[in-house]
């Protein structure tokens, strides 16, 4: 009789493992959809084509499998074909091999909302089954009046540049309006932020925390040393084989790119020809501004009348100012420089060696990139926005 039993329990495990999905199913059936219709899945990591299927019977049932949870959005549309014309409505999911569906009142109640939007709105849909679909929903949920908050200030500070050339202001009456602003949407960030972090403490064996840890390292120099470690713990702990390593690379080298690290010293040319380091231009006892720019950029050259600005407001006891262009053509660089008439030093990163040497030590993947360093050789501030970067200064040298 003992063996009979073991028999029996052995099978309805064998048939419990068979039973899993070794894929996902996303299934719908809800007022509005109409045969016909197209749904797509498509991976937002990516922008592959996941799964497809027409509404048919009032229902759709979309199938495959993911190597490792994926952030997707969910599309219906009116032909059965992605590219068709008519109306289009979706919703966004943390697509994971599981049995799920998707449930709304109403096709009409959804609508089509843009890939950057997506964290600023309510949605109108919800994938659900198993925990993972759960713990995005409570990530949500979590972050929406936050993320709310901060849409509304980004939105005010859009439209700055906009109402205050309207309006004719001054560069005075310009920097009162921004410095008004600007903290208020670093503390919107700050919230967003530190929920973010707050959510992968409290789910740290979560995939969805690393997709979380993910966003929080697109930013460089902008995670402390302890919050990169706190991090790695972390992340080393969570099981999933796909997305796990990609995190930790983003982490091994925000090892090079965390809050308050010194500078590293890059060769450069100078208006002469001459090869030099940054470091030369490091004086004791002085803050530096460094402005990696180039002729081509417009943000950039937008940009070089406000460093002029922070340049002549401080004496050049207190501050130096060097601007470094990563333009190809040495023409195009002097060029410039004559346009623009700087009246402080000007640097090259005067070929191919020298652009990937300062790119790969500050990570810049965009210009202007804009750096204030203490006189410790710490960077206290790296961003694109030059507004942002004379308020730093002025919190370090004052107004």
């Amino acid at each position: 009789m003992n063996k009979n039993f073991f028999f029996a329990a052995a099978l309805l495990l064998c048939s419990a493992c068979a039973s899993r999905p070794e894929g996902f199913v996303v299934r719908g059936s809800f007022p509005g959809l109409r045969d016909g219709m197209g749904v797509s899945l498509r991976s937002m990591e990516g922008e592959e084509i996941i799964a497809v299927d027409t509404v048919k019977g009032g229902k759709f049932e979309l199938r495959g499998k993911v190597t490792s949870p994926k952030y997707c959005n969910l599309l219906i549309y009116n032909s059965s074909e992605p590219s068709g014309m008519g109306k289009m409505v979706n919703t966004y999911m943390y697509l994971d091999n599981s049995d799920l569906t998707m449930k709304v009142a109403h096709l009409d109640s959804m609508e089509f909302v843009h890939p950057f939007l997506a964290e600023f709105s309510v949605p109108k849909a919800r994938v659900e089954g198993g925990p993972l679909q759960q713990e995005y929903y409570e990530y949500r949920d979590a972050l929406l009046s936050l993320q709310l908050t901060l849409s509304s200030v980004n939105n005010e500070m859009a439209m700055l540049n906009l109402e205050s050339e309207k309006a004719g202001d001054t560069p005075e009456v310009y920097d009162r309006k921004f410095d008004e602003l600007y903290p208020r949407q670093q503390a919107a960030e700050e919230a967003v932020d530190a929920a973010k972090m707050e959510f992968i403490r409290q789910h740290p064996h979560s995939s969805l925390s690393l997709f979380v840890a993910g966003g929080l390292l697109n930013n460089t120099f902008a995670r402390t040393s302890e919050e990169v470690e706190e991090l790695t713990r972390i992340v080393s702990e969570i099981d999933d084989t796909v997305r796990r390593p990609f995190v930790l690379n983003m982490l091994e080298k925000a090892r090079s790119f965390y809050k308050g690290i010194a500078y590293k010293d890059i060769q450069l040319t100078d208006a002469e020809g001459q090869t030099v380091k940054l470091s030369q231009y490091m004086q004791p006892d002085h803050y530096t501004l460094v402005d990696f720019w180039a002729s081509w950029c417009g943000p950039c050259r937008w940009a070089i009348p406000k460093v002029e600005r922070i340049y002549k407001r401080y004496d050049g006891s207190r501050l130096t100012v060097l601007s470094v262009s990563i333009d190809q053509k040495l023409a195009d660089w002097k060029k410039a420089v004559e346009e623009e008439a700087m009246p402080w030093t000007q640097l090259w990163a005067g070929n191919r060696e020298q652009i990937t040497a300062a790119q790969q030590a500050y990570n810049i993947s965009g210009i202007p990139r804009l750096m204030f360093i203490a006189p410790d050789g710490t960077i206290v501030y790296s961003g694109n926005n030059a507004d942002a970067l004379r308020m730093t200064v002025e919190k370090y040298l004052g107004k």
